[in-house]
């Protein structure tokens, strides 16, 4: 073996040193979107932002995983573990901005055809006005807005604990929200969020800090269906049932509340809810199979800085 063979050996295997379960996923992913915007440049919007958005992600991942000395107080250390969940941010922008890439509609009206079959109405359009209380607009807006604290918090406080559970529901959540942005660019879908101008008014704390985040990240719709916002707190409820009981009742309101206010708020039809509650369970179940199958925590840098701690 010459010198150069061995210098790429010791490289790829720091490399799988530094490397945590969902970089695994991330990283394939994302170049999967790099490869489609590069050979359909000219069909797609913006290409050269989100191609640079790529390029970011990638670069910045490798440097993370680089750093392969466990030293877990340190911000490139946790940067490096919520990188999944931060890019998600980034990653769902732009396969909802390529979701025409296949077909140049949506596919709403299926979607409302198929709301009907189960109600015989637009759900969302008779909650809201029923109700009809600014108070309730503003506690369903913040249920709806908890979602981006449920991403972070939970998993953050298990990893400042050095609890291993951490790393596999970063992996399965992470499986399961790159699973759903792939089928939202099959099968585009952008929600009842047209009809929130006629629901609800400028609000005070919550609704116009959800308008916001909406116009930051230039969500006009796309990925309605399944909803990642439902998905997501049921995989993160179902965790936190099975390693922590006692937070059982706290993390049911919240994704309670989290389920009503995507409908309520209008921004998914009620089968986009009912939808992700079943991905959320799905890939539960596939997560764990596939994490306890793929790493082995007797040799996982995780458990190894938690026994010499």
């Amino acid at each position: 073996m010459d010198l150069n063979q061995a210098s790429s050996i010791s490289m790829i295997e720091r490399y799988k040193r530094g490397a945590f379960p969902a970089d695994g996923l991330i990283l394939p992913f994302t170049m999967i979107l790099l490869i489609i915007g590069i050979f359909n440049y000219n069909r797609l919007g913006q290409p050269y932002i989100w191609i640079s958005t790529d390029f970011g992600i990638i670069i910045l991942l490798w440097m993370l995983i680089s750093r392969d000395k466990r030293e877990d107080r340190r911000l490139y250390y946790w940067l490096h573990f919520l990188w999944p969940i931060i890019a998600i941010g980034f990653l769902y922008s732009q396969c909802t901005a390529w979701d025409n890439l296949i077909f140049p509609h949506t596919f709403d009206p299926l979607l409302k055809k198929w709301d009907h079959a189960l109600w015989g109405f637009s759900l969302n359009k008779v909650m809201a006005p029923t109700i009809n209380r600014l108070w309730v607009d503003e506690l369903m807006h913040a249920f709806y807005f908890s979602y981006y604290l449920m991403l972070f918090l939970p998993v953050s406080w298990l990893f400042w604990h050095r609890q291993s559970q951490a790393f596999e529901i970063v992996f399965s959540l992470s499986l399961m929200i790159y699973s759903h942005l792939l089928f939202f660019m099959i099968f585009p879908g952008d929600g009842p969020i047209s009809d929130r101008s006629d629901l609800f008014g400028r609000g005070v704390v919550f609704i116009p800090l959800m308008n916001f985040i909406y116009r930051l990240s230039d969500q006009g719709g796309g990925g309605a269906f399944p909803s990642t916002h439902v998905s997501s707190v049921v995989l993160i409820f179902l965790y936190f049932s099975k390693y922590f009981p006692k937070m059982r009742l706290p993390f049911g309101i919240g994704c309670l509340g989290i389920i009503i206010a995507t409908v309520y708020c209008s921004y998914h039809y009620s089968i986009d809810a009912i939808a992700g509650v079943l991905t959320g369970t799905i890939f539960y179940f596939i997560g764990q199979y596939v994490y306890a199958h793929r790493f082995n925590p007797a040799t996982h840098s995780f458990f190894a800085m938690q026994q010499s701690a």
